[in-house]
């Protein structure tokens, strides 16, 4: 990192035109106050919102009426190379305070291009192909996304015969999403969504194995002497969480209800009117597909939560052939005849992320972070005694799966508030069994009114 760099989170607005529908080209980066920029693992678009000092009445110079093409461009003294450099598309426009007659403050709302683009098509049509190769396809289909964004796609377990009935493109992608399998080891948690970097369609497993990208903690502010004065460090100030929380919300009644612990699926075959039932207990399949961790959040109690939650699915297979083209020239293999697996470990992966292990942060600003990334996070032990430095359950790599950058202009300063999520610990519980209290059976009285 380049020392020219005066604090962390220092940044420049280079550009922000606004490109209005009469033709006329609004420069805003003068009038800009803040921006805030959403990134979020369980969302397919970005979005954000602009806050304007208008003195040149914009709204009807423009005029910006909420159909209007933002083109942006940030970057730091450091990562010139890095620069965000994209464009929106505005939706709402809103008075957010009237200062003087002259001087008005306004909120223009955007999201991406993508996104609106998909609110005014659909599909109707039938893809063979993979599900990576599919997905691809509707992104890049001038007749429907056209996206022009870096894509960034993991390959997918075998080929499918799939028909679109008439559904937004991005409903039809997230029906794909549910569906799709890993072809290393057919794991089924699969997210799409869109950072600053690119649209992203990955597997856990494929985010999980790669490195962290920082390592925070939740220390002092890192300092350096030169010449006998104390000044703040930039680089090692950009790993400070500014603001720390854990927001562990591990309701063991609600994750229990809800499949988390153990559940079963039926899974009927409309073709040969058979069915198999299927079971998904956390522990005994804790160890099936990657985790960002080696060891269970959750105690073994030694009770079996697979009745706790049941899940029906249907199929339409004849042996390891969708029955639909038996017969025919065209007998595709149905490469999933075993979708039904996937249907409570992607449900109870989902309940891990956002009701496991997770803490929100906020940190300096740095345009090289985004959702869906590895960081490294350490977390001091809480309470005046104790033995170690480092809480050794919660210290460890995290998931970060929704984040909003916010660059404030008056002070030339960009913070980021994120969202980090683990669904296993570096450290094993000291017991892997709760013991129960003994006690006695009470009695029942029984009331007459």
């Amino acid at each position: 990192m380049a020392t020219n760099l005066q604090y962390a989170g220092e940044y420049k607005l280079k550009e922000l035109l606004v490109h209005c529908s009469s033709g006329n080209v609004l420069n805003l980066t003068k009038a800009t106050q803040s921006i805030d920029i959403y990134e979020d693992m369980f969302s397919t678009s970005l979005s954000g919102s602009i806050t304007i000092l208008d003195v040149d009445n914009i709204a009807e110079n423009g005029p910006v009426i909420g159909q209007e093409f933002m083109t942006l461009r940030i970057t730091t003294p450091t990562l010139d190379d890095l620069e965000i450099d994209i464009m929106f598309v505005i939706y709402k426009v809103s008075v957010r305070e009237s200062l003087s007659q002259d001087t008005q403050m306004l909120s223009l709302s955007f999201t991406s291009p993508e996104l609106m683009k998909n609110k005014q098509v659909r599909v109707s049509k039938s893809y063979t192909d993979s599900i990576h190769n599919i997905i691809e396809n509707v992104l890049r289909d001038t007749r429907y996304i056209g996206t022009d964004r870096d894509i960034y796609i993991e390959r997918t377990l075998g080929t499918r015969k799939v028909v679109c009935p008439n559904l937004h493109p991005f409903d039809f992608i997230s029906n794909l999403i549910n569906e799709a399998q890993t072809e290393k080891d057919s794991a089924p948690y699969f997210f799409f969504y869109e950072n600053l970097k690119g649209i992203q369609v990955k597997s856990l497993g494929a985010i999980f194995s790669e490195d962290a990208i920082g390592d925070f903690n939740t220390g002092d502010i890192s300092k350096s002497s030169k010449e006998n004065a104390v000044t703040i460090d930039p680089e090692k100030d950009f790993n400070r969480a500014l603001e720390f929380q854990i927001n562990s919300n591990n309701d063991m009644l609600l994750n229990t209800m809800a499949g988390l612990m153990g559940s079963s699926t039926t899974e009927y075959n409309i073709y040969n009117k058979t069915f198999d039932t299927l079971e998904y207990d956390y522990f005994e399949d804790f160890e099936r597909f990657p985790r960002i961790d080696e060891n269970p959040v959750f105690n073994d109690i030694g009770e079996n939560s697979v009745g706790s939650r049941t899940f029906l699915h249907p199929i339409n297979t004849n042996g390891t052939f969708d029955s639909s083209h038996i017969g025919t020239a065209y007998q595709y293999q149905y490469s999933q005849p075993k979708i039904a697996e996937s249907i409570p470990f992607r449900r109870a992966k989902l309940m891990e992320l956002n009701n496991g292990v997770n803490i929100t942060m906020k940190i300096n600003g740095n345009t090289t972070i985004a959702a869906g990334q590895i960081i490294n996070l350490t977390v001091p032990v809480s309470g005046r005694v104790h033995d170690k430095d480092n809480d050794e359950y919660y210290s460890g790599r995290y998931l970060i799966t929704k984040l909003r950058h916010s660059f404030y202009q008056p002070d030339k300063k960009h913070e980021i508030i994120l969202t980090a999520s683990k669904d296993s610990l570096p450290k094993e519980h000291p017991s892997s069994r709760v013991a129960k209290p003994n006690t006695r059976i009470g009695t029942t009285t029984t009331l007459n009114y």
